[in-house]
């Protein structure tokens, strides 16, 4: 397998070779919403007409892209999330990544393409998922039902680890997408289990251990908010320890601006103990996605639940994490808003009825789930579309799957 720097290089390809005296759109790729992979039918449990797209859908629509991984071959893998946002909705939308190619470099203002190049389905041959098998015999492809996938890296022995957040809980899959071993609970700081009566793990409503209670009961034994689980995952350079960051606070936190980041031990397939605190600049706020910098600081996208006109947070921020101890709040940076970047190339220009095209560019999507550091001074940055929900882009319209390439003035790991 190719060294992520390698893989990144491609990716890189004939980006702008100086750096601007502030962040900068220097890349940009679209794949249209309308897009669908082989797969069964989908969407049965959604409402009539949504933005102008009547369920259900004939195959699986491309879309849900909740983290982004470098691929071989100057591709890159990008990972789908459970299909419409609940279980009760997903049952048969299969859970699965794509391998993407992104023609970045020099793109129409309407965005270069996106080729599809692969899918690949989760599984769990071995029955490993702590739930009812249903009956089912053989290679059992995951749903939507089962799991909601959010983040994921890829280490060198080719195996992936998955954030997810029914539990929420950790997924270690194969470099073909079968589960390898029961997932790994989300544990509470010790120092912060008073808070939720000493029990030990994170537990929101969809749980599996709360699979067979009604809603009501399922609410009341949670201590974490549905759809608020690990929405980021960030591999260390050294390719061993990660770290997951929780989305949002659990239940009965009073640090209502507390976002928890915990170290992981990938060799040990265990968590080490170690956390910190991530304060959100408001505690509506959401964290989006995360990645490490090539020096190991961590980054990191915070969002407001809004989109399109409407929004006014979509912001990435780096904090190093060797300067703080454990249980600490990390220090954060601003790195780049998504909502204000100059595009002195160009590649956009304003648009009737859109929001956030031309100079200064904005990337006005309720989720920008996809983070990457190419290197120290790039960023790649992706959307999270929702189809056929979300319509920050324009109103009333699908949002397209869009990847953009952010040129820094300064070197990541020298930032202040």
């Amino acid at each position: 397998m190719r060294t992520r720097a390698a893989a990144i290089l491609l990716i890189l390809a004939a980006g702008c070779s100086t750096a601007p005296d502030e962040p900068a759109l220097d890349g940009r790729a679209v794949l249209p919403a309308d897009t669908f992979a082989p797969g069964p039918a989908v969407g049965h449990a959604l409402d009539d007409t949504i933005n102008g797209r009547t369920p259900p859908f004939p195959s699986v629509p491309v879309q849900g892209f909740s983290s982004v991984v470098a691929g071989d071959d100057g591709t890159v893998l990008v990972l789908g999330d459970n299909g419409f946002g609940v279980r009760a909705n997903s049952p048969a939308y299969p859970l699965r990544w794509y391998r993407l190619r992104l023609h970045l470099d020099f793109p129409p203002r309407a965005g270069g393409r996106v080729d599809v190049l692969a899918v690949t389905d989760l599984a769990d041959p071995r029955g490993l998922a702590p739930f009812a098998r249903r009956g089912e015999t053989g290679h059992r492809v995951l749903t939507g039902s089962d799991f909601d996938p959010e983040s994921f890296v890829r280490l060198a022995d080719g195996t992936f680890w998955v954030g997810e957040e029914f539990g929420p809980a950790l997924l270690h899959l194969d470099a073909g997408g079968a589960l390898l071993a029961a997932p790994v609970a989300v544990p509470i700081p010790e120092p912060l289990r008073p808070l939720v009566g000493g029990q030990e793990t994170l537990r929101s409503p969809d749980h599996p251990d709360f699979h067979s209670l009604n809603e009501d009961l399922a609410k009341s034994m949670a201590n974490h908010p549905r759809s608020g689980g690990l929405e980021g995952l960030a591999l260390a350079p050294d390719g061993v320890y990660m770290y997951a960051v929780v989305e949002r606070a659990f239940l009965d936190d009073p640090r209502r601006d507390r976002r928890l980041v915990l170290e992981f031990d990938t060799a040990a397939a265990a968590f080490t103990g170690r956390w910190w605190t991530w304060r959100v600049d408001d505690p509506l706020h959401d964290i989006a996605s995360a990645d490490c910098t090539p020096g190991g600081a961590l980054l990191v996208t915070e969002r407001d639940g809004k989109a399109g006109a409407e929004t006014r947070f979509k912001r990435v921020f780096r904090a190093p994490l060797g300067q703080q101890g454990t249980g600490e709040d990390l220090a954060k940076t601003l790195i780049v808003d998504l909502l204000a970047i100059p595009d002195p190339d160009r590649m956009t220009e304003p648009e009737d009825g859109a929001v956030g095209l031309g100079d200064p560019y904005a990337f006005p999507y309720v989720t920008p789930e996809c983070l990457m550091a190419l290197d120290g001074r790039t960023l790649l940055v992706g959307n999270d579309n929702n189809y056929p929900m979300s319509d920050g882009r324009r109103p009333g319209v699908p949002d397209d799957n869009e990847f953009i390439r952010i040129r820094l003035p300064a070197d990541l790991d020298r930032v202040p």
